[in-house]
């Protein structure tokens, strides 16, 4: 199933659970969203960028690694917004989403096909990664988001 479901602790109990990071960066009222290469899983989709947390490394500090590698800035890790936990069928993801602060850096996509600088309102008309919704509502109170299986995006 493409799109997954929201965890269900009779689901994960046999698939690996993998903790990553999220950066939300602000910059002039408008939020980073990135997009998935198409052969990756979840191709095509955009997301708040970030990745996996390495052992021995906390969350703020692989997201600043994280952030580094794939866009070539350097961030400083601000306020937690929200944690998502979502089945994916082949494994679980444990998101964790954070205010990210932009400080140095120009903008390169070493791990991404595109990245578009939006409103919080446009972000309904992306298709996200099932498990970033929760961090779009943290940022904006209700959602305006359907999830189904196979498919995620603003609802008609």
């Amino acid at each position: 199933m493409a799109g997954g479901n929201p965890l269900s602790e009779q689901q994960s109990a046999h698939k690996p659970v993998i903790l990553v990071v999220a950066g939300v960066i602000e910059k002039a009222g408008k939020y980073l969203l990135t997009q998935r290469f198409d052969h990756a899983s979840q191709g095509g989709l955009w997301e708040f960028p970030g990745g996996k947390v390495e052992p021995g490394e906390t969350p703020e500090q692989a997201l600043e690694r994280e952030l580094k590698e794939e866009l070539a800035i350097t961030t400083d890790t601000g306020v937690w917004l929200a944690d998502s936990v979502f089945d994916y069928g082949d494994k679980v993801i444990h998101l964790k989403g954070y205010l990210s602060h932009w400080r140095a850096g120009e903008l390169e996509l070493h791990s991404h096909q595109d990245a578009v600088w939006i409103d919080h309102a446009e972000m309904a008309t992306y298709q996200l990664c099932p498990a970033d919704y929760p961090i779009v509502d943290a940022l904006g109170g209700t959602s305006s988001y359907i999830q189904v299986p196979g498919k995620a995006g603003p609802r008609s």
